[in-house]
């Protein structure tokens, strides 16, 4: 049986992001989880947390962080 991944949010180093929106082009959860800047959103949970995003991004300007208790999706 798979392991359900633990809901995330995401950090963006804005010095780092090129918005190429590779992170967005791969995101299985889409509007409104995508910003206007071509990049995953950061202040919203992600449940499906399956880190296509981090492991696309070119720059490693996406970083996942841990969703704080009682903050869940």
């Amino acid at each position: 049986m798979p392991r359900k991944q633990q809901p995330v949010t995401f950090d963006v180093i804005w010095p780092a992001c090129i918005h190429c929106g590779a992170c967005v082009a791969v995101c299985l959860q889409g509007e409104p989880f995508v910003s206007p800047f071509d990049t995953i959103a950061v202040a919203l949970p992600c449940a499906i947390a399956c880190m296509r995003c981090v492991a696309v991004c070119p720059t490693s300007a996406v970083a996942p962080q841990p969703l704080a208790a009682g903050a869940a999706a």
